[in-house]
């Protein structure tokens, strides 16, 4: 046997297969598309309520949220260098405000329609201090659909926003977006076509009593009815009464994305067609139809990929999207976790989920 030429003694580098991404995908510009940033000066504002700050109190102070700490109102040095040591290439910036702007208009209507436009000035702002690293979703006052309307204008044709996001029910009166008075608000989002991002939030105080309030136990009740679990079923309930009450069927041209790998959606598909058959309830379309034709995927840091790959297999490829979740999410572990996409997936793939989905929908190149 030949003698080798291997070497013996102590490693000097660092190994390829540490380091490893598929040359082709080496060059891809990722984009987050849920990433956020806070304004206290304007969400203080918003009166206090006890329900709310208790939450709040306990998500903050949760094990998890220790990355957060100096990062949630931070637009400039910090938030980049963060994007930089994960790969980052943009950031969609929405406000993290919670409650949102929704939830002054029960107190004064007029001062809601004010905050919003106030915070999408502050994100404008942002957005002009760095305009290749960061785009922005609107804060639309959505309890008077007419003012959401023209705000929604406003942001889109003055301020260059992409769409609009609205995070949780609409204020203090838990109304979802198939109630018909929110038809001109959609119809605004087809005109333009740009897509509304459904986020959670905290749900209303008595569907916390009843669902995920333990007595006592308020940080296990926060983790409960928030991110552990509460969250995700709440959007879930928004897309899929868009979906059975005829909106989507309404508005054809509207484009909603969801977070955190389709908000436990993609496991139920064949339960969706299956209990709701078109022919029994009258649908235009089938839900998995519906949901496929108009509603996109992020990941949302959920660094995982079983359910990055449940999304793949049941929306398809091209309806699945990048967001780290900034900064509830550390972005430090993003190069990790798109290595280990890298491997399950092919490269043009991958660009697709990282870039070029989100470049297509919300008409920009990174």
């Amino acid at each position: 046997m030949a003698q080798s030429n291997f070497h013996y003694g102590t490693p000097s580098t660092t190994g390829p297969g540490t380091t490893y991404f598929r040359p082709e995908a080496r060059s891809i510009r990722c984009i987050g598309v849920e990433e956020h940033i806070v304004f206290p000066q304007l969400m203080s504002r918003i009166p206090k309520d006890p329900y709310y700050s208790a939450i709040m109190k306990s998500m903050m102070g949760h094990p998890s949220m220790t990355y957060v700490n100096g990062r949630t109102t931070n637009g400039g040095e910090q938030r980049i260098k963060d994007m930089d040591e994960g790969g980052i290439a943009v950031q969609i910036l929405s406000s993290a405000g919670m409650p949102n702007c929704t939830h002054l208009a029960d107190s004064d209507p007029e001062a809601a329609v004010e905050l919003s436009k106030g915070i999408n000035n502050e994100l404008k702002k942002v957005v002009d201090s760095n305009p290749t690293r960061f785009k922005a979703f609107a804060e639309l006052p959505m309890h008077d659909p007419k003012a959401s309307v023209a705000e929604l204008h406003r942001c889109v044709t003055e301020l260059g926003f992409v769409g609009a996001m609205l995070s949780g029910t609409i204020g203090g009166s838990a109304k979802f977006l198939d109630d018909p008075e929110f038809d001109p608000i959609l119809s605004a989002f087809e005109e333009l076509d740009v897509p509304l991002y459904l986020h959670p939030a905290i749900p209303p105080k008595a569907v916390w009593d009843h669902y995920y309030g333990f007595e006592g136990k308020p940080d296990l009740s926060a983790a409960f009815g928030l991110a552990g679990w509460g969250w995700h079923n709440e959007v879930a309930i928004h897309v899929i009464r868009l979906a059975i009450s005829g909106t989507l069927d309404k508005h054809r041209k509207l484009k909603i994305i969801v977070g955190h790998q389709g908000e436990m959606m993609p496991m139920m598909m064949q339960r969706f067609d299956t209990l709701f058959p078109e022919e029994g309830f009258g649908f235009e379309r089938s839900v998995g139809e519906m949901l496929r034709s108009q509603v996109w995927i992020a990941i949302s840091g959920l660094f995982s990929l079983p359910p990055t790959q449940a999304a793949i297999a049941t929306w398809g490829i091209d309806r699945v999207l990048f967001a780290a979740d900034y900064p509830f999410q550390d972005t430090q572990r993003v190069p990790e976790y798109l290595k280990a996409l890298g491997d399950v997936v092919a490269p043009a793939d991958l660009r697709k989920i990282c870039q070029t989905n989100a470049e297509a929908l919300l008409k920009f190149e990174a």
